[in-house]
């Protein structure tokens, strides 16, 4: 095989070069525009077919002349061995090693970057696109996944909307869940995020459904001060039972003596994903996962990068969902979409307020999405307004 680069200023020049040197027959292996043009790389075969007749052709004549000696050397000498082809170092084959040991390269390092370097789009929505996705806060590597599936025909709102549209598909809901099947749950995360403001709604919710009889609540939180008070203090206002657990044997004696009751909440102390005591409260929970299903709990406040630490130290105890929370105090959704889809978690209800228990939604993807945009879109004007303000500013007004 021939392999030759060709520069041209253009696509017709350089395939008249290719055609003009390598014949109608090259191959063409890539191309690619560089500086100052066009750059094809062209390839063409030997002919094997050729070379095959020529090598059958010579082991007949050897053939030929091994039976033409007289019968008397059979006597005195050996048969004659089956003539070889032997292939000498030639500058050609040199040569055409040299060219397949190339091609290899070529192709290694083309198949190496597939999946890696940003397609070239030429549709002139995409870079806009990319920077709307990047404004809702979803992440670099997300934004591309999502561009790299969506055929670019159509308006920019179009498209828009049909990426809005991907992220809801990709956006896993777990439809009430807490309420509507109850068991034993307990509610993980951080310091901060709402977890017992969370536990006492979901609690008045399933209250309001079923009844007092209907409900338990149990605290593991041996750690912030006044954690038992405040959840003592909800549960006397709901007219529930609430039991405390220091440890795993506190935690089984408390859920089997709660067994009659439809919805058991675990309120557990918040504790920073880096903190050595959460592997403690986590061998806790597992020592009921049979039992006992946990959500995280987690701040929409949150940027990506915090998020992301969040959700990958809280999953040593099998998440079954997530409750977000804070939703009117965030000025950017996407953070959290970008790391529910990322890791796969389902969410299963939002909060956007303190009182109890009406802010507290089951959450529903094209909700999620809608509440995005219109975050973004505020933060936006507010830059905006900002940047105006700055501008009117520097002209002395």
């Amino acid at each position: 095989m021939k392999i030759k680069r060709f520069f041209a200023a253009d696509v017709r020049s350089a395939m008249r070069m290719v055609r003009e040197e390598l014949g109608e027959d090259a191959v063409i292996l890539s191309n690619r525009r560089v500086n100052g043009g066009i750059e094809i790389i062209s390839a063409i075969d030997y002919d094997e077919n050729a070379l095959r007749r020529e090598v059958q052709q010579e082991h007949a004549r050897d053939t030929q002349r091994a039976s033409s000696r007289p019968r008397i050397d059979d006597v005195h000498h050996p048969a004659p061995t089956k003539p070889q082809v032997i292939w000498n170092e030639e500058p050609a084959l040199m040569e055409m090693r040299g060219e397949i040991k190339t091609l290899r390269g070529l192709l290694e390092s083309q198949l190496a970057g597939i999946g890696r370097a940003e397609p070239e789009r030429p549709h002139p929505f995409y870079q806009t696109l990319k920077q709307r996705l990047a404004m809702l806060g979803l992440g670099s590597s997300m934004a591309r996944e999502l561009l790299e599936s969506l055929a670019l025909e159509g308006s920019e709102e179009e498209l828009w909307r049909r990426l809005l549209g991907k992220i809801a598909v990709k956006l896993a809901v777990t439809d009430d869940d807490i309420l509507n099947h109850g068991g034993a749950v307990a509610l993980v995360g951080p310091t901060g995020v709402g977890k017992t403001t969370t536990v006492a709604k979901l609690a008045s919710r399933f209250v309001m459904r079923h009844g007092a009889r209907s409900v338990a609540l149990i605290s593991t939180d041996s750690y912030r001060i006044g954690a038992h008070e405040q959840l003592k203090a909800y549960a006397r206002i709901l007219d529930v039972p609430i039991r405390f657990a220091n440890n795993a044997a506190g935690l089984q004696s408390a859920l089997d003596y709660f067994c009659d009751k439809r919805l058991v909440l675990i309120d557990t102390a918040g504790m920073s994903q880096r903190d050595l005591r959460l592997s403690e409260q986590f061998s806790v929970l597992k020592s009921e996962s049979e039992r006992v299903r946990s959500y995280l709990v987690a701040s929409t406040t949150s940027r990506l990068s915090g998020l992301q630490e969040v959700v990958r130290g809280f999953q040593g105890v099998n998440l079954a969902g997530c409750i977000l929370t804070k939703m009117d105090e965030s000025t950017c959704l996407g953070h959290a979409l970008d790391v529910v889809i990322r890791h796969r978690l389902p969410v299963a209800y939002v909060s956007d307020g303190q009182r109890v228990p009406e802010d507290l939604q089951p959450a529903r993807a094209h909700t999620l999405v809608s509440r995005s945009v219109a975050v973004m879109q505020e933060s936006t004007d507010l830059l905006d307004d900002e940047m105006s303000g700055v501008r009117l500013n520097e002209a002395g007004y």
